[in-house]
C-alpha cells in the first residue's frame, strides 16, 4: 500500500499539464455548490412559518437539507470521477461532473444513508449540549462538563476514524460502479477500506497541513491545494481498488522471503567404459 507521500507525489505527477483545467474545474464546482446551498436554503424560508419554534418547520427544514446533501454530494461524485478520469486517461471531460446522476437511484440510496447516519451522532450530540445544562448547571458541574466533552470527542473522532474513509471511497466508487447495489456497494466498500483507515489518517494529517498553508495565503492558495488533495485522494484509493497497478508492495517494510536453492541436477549421462 502506499503511503501519503507517495500518494501526494504521484498525484502532483499527474496534475502536471493540467493546473489550470482543474483550477477553473474546482472554481465552476464551488460555484453549483453555492447556487445549490443558496436555493435549497432559499426555497425552504418560503415553507417556514414565522415562529421558530413551530413543529411544522422541523420536517421542512430536515427535508430540503436533505435534498441539498443529495444535490452537493452528487456532484461530489462527478467531481471525483474528474480527476479520476485525468489520473487515468489524462484527458478531461467537463460532463464528468454530472456522473453522480448516472446511477440516480442507486446513488440516492446510498446518499440518504450516509445522511442518516451523520444526521443521527449530530442529533444526539445536539440534544446532549440542549439538554443536560437544564438537568446540571454548568457553573456548579465544571467536572462533569469535561468529561462529558472528552468522552463525546472522543467517540465523535472514532466515528470519523471507522466511516469517513469509506465515505469518500463510496463517492469514487459510485463515479465508476453503475450496476452494484446499494447496500452491496456499501459492504464491499468498507471491507476494502477499513483495513486501510490508519493509512487515510496519515494523509488526512497531510492534507491539514496542505489546508493550514492555503489559509495562510488568504485562500488563494486553495486554488492549487483542493486540486491537489482531490488527487491525491484518487491515487490513495485507486491503490486499495487496484493493488495491483501499483508496484509499492502491501508491506514494504517485510522481509524478504529468499527462495532455497534448486538442487543440482544430477548427471543422467551414462558413461562410456575406458578402453
Amino acid at each position: 500500500m502506499i503511503n501519503s507521500a507517495q500518494a501526494f507525489d504521484l498525484a502532483n505527477k499527474a496534475l502536471k499539464g493540467n493546473r489550470l483545467k482543474t483550477t477553473g474545474f474546482t472554481l465552476l464546482s464551488g460555484f453549483f455548490m453555492l447556487v445549490i446551498f443558496f436555493t435549497v436554503n432559499f426555497v425552504s424560508l418560503l415553507f417556514l412559518d414565522s415562529g421558530e419554534e413551530s413543529p411544522r418547520n422541523y420536517p421542512i427544514s430536515f427535508t430540503f437539507s436533505l435534498i441539498q446533501s443529495i444535490l452537493q454530494d452528487l456532484l461530489a461524485i462527478g467531481f471525483y470521477a474528474y480527476f479520476f478520469r485525468i489520473f487515468k486517461n489524462k484527458q478531461s471531460e467537463f460532463r464528468d461532473l454530472f456522473a453522480g446522476f448516472k446511477s440516480f437511484s442507486r446513488n440516492i440510496v446510498v446518499i440518504i444513508i450516509g445522511t442518516l447516519v451523520a444526521g443521527l451522532f449530530s442529533s444526539i450530540v445536539e440534544a446532549i449540549v440542549e439538554y443536560f445544562p437544564k438537568i446540571k448547571p454548568i457553573e456548579d458541574n465544571v467536572l462533569f462538563y469535561v468529561i462529558l466533552f472528552l468522552i463525546i470527542a472522543t467517540i465523535f473522532c472514532f466515528a470519523i476514524y471507522k466511516l469517513y474513509p469509506t465515505w469518500i471511497a463510496l463517492l469514487m466508487k459510485m463515479s465508476k460502479d453503475d450496476s452494484t447495489p446499494a447496500i452491496d456497494l456499501i459492504k464491499q466498500t468498507y471491507s476494502q477500506v477499513s483495513v486501510y483507515n490508519y493509512n487515510f489518517l496519515c494523509l488526512s494529517f497531510r492534507v491539514m497541513l496542505w489546508c493550514f498553508l492555503g489559509v495562510f495565503t488568504l485562500g488563494i492558495g486553495f486554488l492549487w491545494i483542493v486540486p491537489l488533495i482531490s488527487m491525491s485522494y484518487v491515487v490513495f484509493f485507486d491503490a486499495i481498488f487496484n493493488p495491483e497497478d501499483y508496484a509499492a508492495p502491501e508491506f514494504p517494510d517485510a522481509p524478504a522471503q529468499n527462495t532455497p536453492p534448486a538442487d543440482p541436477e544430477e548427471n543422467t549421462t551414462p558413461e562410456l567404459p575406458e578402453e
